[in-house]
């Protein structure tokens, strides 16, 4: 029974509405059938207050897309990143690939920065990416918030 919790799939989402705070997903949620609303209205941040962060029907099953890789505990998880976010993720070690990620069909994700460390005896890359909605520009505060993230990681 204890291997068994130890596999389980640890899942948080984005914030729709600010893109940066990381929340856990209540168990028994599934992110693409969650409005995009109720999400934001977990975090209740400034930005939630308004609609001006819904994307085509404010539904999730436009997510912008999903993360896969281990968590801080070592266990894996899925992180759903909605268009508009930027999320870091530990990608690689010596050459092993660790993390993968998948967009939604109506984004693609756009790698913004990539940082090589070079620990003892390891190289490892951080890796962030935005889910951008097709034909939507990258902002430069996205692309600071990206390198602060991936230089964040150890």
């Amino acid at each position: 029974m204890a291997e068994e919790t130890q596999t389980q799939v640890q899942t948080t989402f984005i914030c729709p509405a600010c893109g940066q705070a990381e929340l856990p997903l209540p168990e028994g949620w599934l992110p693409q059938e969650t409005p995009y609303v109720r999400l934001a209205e977990m975090h209740n941040c400034e930005r939630a207050q308004t609609a001006s962060f819904l994307f085509g029907d404010g539904h999730t099953l436009g997510f912008g897309g999903v993360v896969r890789d281990e968590g801080p505990d070592g266990r894996p998880r899925e992180r759903w990143a909605p268009p508009r976010a930027v999320i870091a993720c530990h990608y690689a070690r010596q050459g092993r690939r660790l993390a993968s990620t998948e967009a939604a069909p109506s984004c693609y994700p756009q790698p913004l920065y990539r940082n090589l460390a070079h620990g003892q005896n390891t190289d490892d890359v951080f890796v962030a990416m935005a889910f951008l909605p097709h034909g939507e520009r990258l902002s430069a505060a996205m692309r600071a918030r990206a390198e602060q993230l991936a230089k964040a990681l150890k």
